[in-house]
């Protein structure tokens, strides 16, 4: 895994496997399948692997829009305070300043999450947030629980990429 450092131009790129971050998040895997450098930061896509369990706290983002696409398993999201199912297939988009959270609610999960800033001069900073504070990991495993940064560190975070702690993560 390195700092992806390429030219950007209007022909298209390549992104290798190889040459993308994936690091450890909260028990799962995030890796950044798209920074967003590499779309003039209008928009990143992240993969999400984890097992039972993994989850998020109650947040939300001041400047991005995030859509998650359940690829494998079920997560139930808590958006609004509404709970919902999200199993393989599903998609959901969750406007910027809207309180969320998900859990994996499968032995096994794996999904996207598409983070676009709707506003110019903005741009993504969930990528940044990885790439900047998460410990890396190898991206042909699902770290186990207890890698990476206590969530107090994670929510102190808030202010320098653009998030806030809005309450506990769902349990499964």
């Amino acid at each position: 895994m390195t700092d992806l450092d390429i030219e950007i131009d209007d022909k298209g790129i390549l992104i290798p496997e190889a040459e993308q971050t994936a690091v450890s998040l909260l028990g799962g895997l995030a890796q950044i399948r798209v920074p967003g450098k590499t779309t003039r930061d209008s928009f990143t896509v992240v993969e999400h692997t984890g097992k039972r369990g993994y989850n998020t706290p109650l947040h939300y983002h001041h400047i991005e829009d995030e859509v998650f696409i359940v690829l494998d398993g079920a997560l139930r999201m808590v958006c609004d305070g509404k709970e919902q199912l999200a199993e393989a297939g599903t998609t959901m988009v969750i406007p910027r300043m809207i309180a969320h959270g998900f859990v994996a609610i499968s032995d096994e999960v794996r999904f996207l999450t598409i983070h676009s800033t709707p506003e110019l001069g903005n741009k993504p900073q969930f990528d940044l947030f990885l790439a900047a504070e998460m410990p890396a990991a190898h991206a042909a495993r699902t770290p186990t629980e207890g890698i990476g940064p206590d969530l107090d560190h994670i929510i102190a975070l808030g202010t320098t990429y653009g998030y806030s702690y809005a309450g506990p993560a769902p349990m499964p």
